[in-house]
């Protein structure tokens, strides 16, 4: 927000320089203001275009650089008695104003016509126009016209464009969202039937051509009966029909919000898993982490198989649904069984057959479910 004007500006992280590698191919070094390494797009000033530096070679005396043009022909400058360089960015210059449209709000510009350095400040509305703002070194503060393919669609030619995209892919949930348009911003508003689709919906926008970025308010409509805990037991049936491929998992559910971490071996983990978890019915929002794991190199792996194939052999343990995996230097027991009987069996057997290794009982008791 200005606080002259009160204009305000939306901004998302892909609209900043935070940080970037110094050979970055879109920043440019400038000769004498830049440490040059091969690699690095070279710009001399009055030239034409930067080139690709090529070698790179300085001595007290002397300085010699090859920089290929558009890959022709190489071009190979000598300078005797180079002058210490007043580097101003380690990274890199944006050149101006031919990469006005590439420029992110604080990136380092050179501005090659007139022949100043400076920064990159902010994004304007100048009438019908975008316009990105910079501060030069001499203070004075310069608006640059963006190219008309960099121009904001306007709002309400995009806001149609959005519409009929999301009518085509989300005829049963377009007509509780609402869709506003600011500046190439694209606001949500509404419900929406599961966590899923409201991922879907953002993803739809974000990837439309012309489209800065979207603004999600949209909520999840509550399931009638769907508390946390049952909300959480949909979670841990959903996990434990893969078996023994996914484990070592947490579910934790609060206000409708999940969190979910868990380990899968590698190529065996189904790679939709997240998004079947954000259908479960009622969850409102879900955070995801997932560590993926060579089965090959789990230890004790086959004493693993033992122990699950002995709990399948076991009267007691009748219709118990028990994996066993070795995590952080003990064996953990997952799963669901009927009885806390059952559970307390699992546990004993496993101590047994382990013997001074620690056991980690996670078992989930199907009637306190």
């Amino acid at each position: 927000m200005c606080e002259r004007c009160s204009a305000a500006f939306v901004g998302f992280s892909n609209e900043f320089a935070f940080s970037r590698p110094i050979d970055a191919g879109d920043y440019t070094a400038v000769y004498g203001y830049s440490r040059i390494s091969p690699g690095n797009w070279l710009y001399f000033k009055e030239s034409v275009k930067p080139g690709k530096v090529k070698s790179y070679f300085r001595t007290n005396e002397q300085e010699i650089i090859v920089v290929s043009y558009d890959g022709g022909q190489d071009m190979k400058f000598v300078f005797d008695h180079p002058a210490p360089v007043r580097e101003k960015s380690a990274e890199g210059y944006r050149l101006l104003p031919a990469q006005s449209a590439q420029t992110l709000l604080g990136d380092n510009i050179y501005h090659t016509l007139r022949d100043k350095f400076g920064i990159a400040v902010g994004l304007v509305k100048d009438g019908d126009k975008d316009k990105l703002a910079t501060l030069l070194e001499d203070g004075s503060v310069l608006f640059i016209t963006l190219p008309e393919q960099a121009q904001n669609i306007p709002n309400d030619k995009l806001s149609d464009i959005v519409l009929n995209k999301l009518r085509q892919l989300f005829p049963d949930d377009v007509s509780r969202v609402s869709v506003t348009v600011g500046q190439g911003v694209v606001y949500l508003d509404g419900l929406v039937r599961s966590v899923m689709i409201k991922r879907s919906l953002r993803a739809c926008i974000n990837n439309m051509p012309r489209v800065r970025g979207c603004v999600d308010f949209t909520k999840v409509i509550a399931e009638p009966g769907m508390t946390d805990k049952r909300i959480e037991n949909e979670i841990y049936m959903l996990l434990e029909s893969f078996g023994r491929n996914v484990f070592d998992y947490k579910v934790e559910v609060a206000n409708g919000k999940g969190s979910v971490s868990l380990c899968c071996f590698e190529g065996l983990c189904p790679k939709d898993l997240e998004n079947r978890i954000a259908e479960v019915p009622g969850l409102q929002d879900l955070n995801f982490s997932m560590v993926s794991l060579p089965e090959r190199e789990m230890r004790n792996r086959e004493t693993c198989l033992e122990m699950e194939h002995s709990y399948s052999l076991n009267s007691l343990l009748q219709g118990a649904k028990i994996k066993v995996s070795f995590v952080d230097d003990k064996y953990l027991l997952e799963g669901r069984v009927h009885s806390a009987f059952q559970k307390q069996i699992a546990l004993v057997n496993a101590v047994k057959m382990t013997l001074s290794t620690a056991v980690e009982n996670r078992l989930r008791v199907a009637g306190n479910l």
